[in-house]
């Protein structure tokens, strides 16, 4: 292996690298947070139908007005709101 061979073969090593870092860097919970949020804003009747929802379950649930673990996952539309931020 040659000197410039050697330069090129790491300048794609650190290439790959930088680029795994970069977008393993942009899918980020804060990312898809603001993107859910951005998303519900640009549908009002989607974000009406979520609280709604998530209305209607702390006022039927433990009495605490708050949701545990299970009963988060027992919402279907909050799921379908979450997977479709997702795709």
């Amino acid at each position: 292996m040659t000197y410039v061979d050697n330069i090129a073969a790491s300048s794609i090593y650190d290439l790959n690298g930088h680029r795994t870092f970069t977008f393993a860097g942009t899918d980020t919970t804060s990312n898809a947070l603001a993107r859910t949020l951005y998303l519900l804003s640009s549908h009002p009747k989607v974000q009406s139908m979520l609280r709604d929802e998530i209305r209607e379950a702390r006022e039927s649930g433990n009495g605490l007005g708050e949701l545990d673990y299970d009963e988060l996952n027992a919402l279907p539309f909050l799921d379908a709101v979450c997977r479709e931020t997702l795709r």
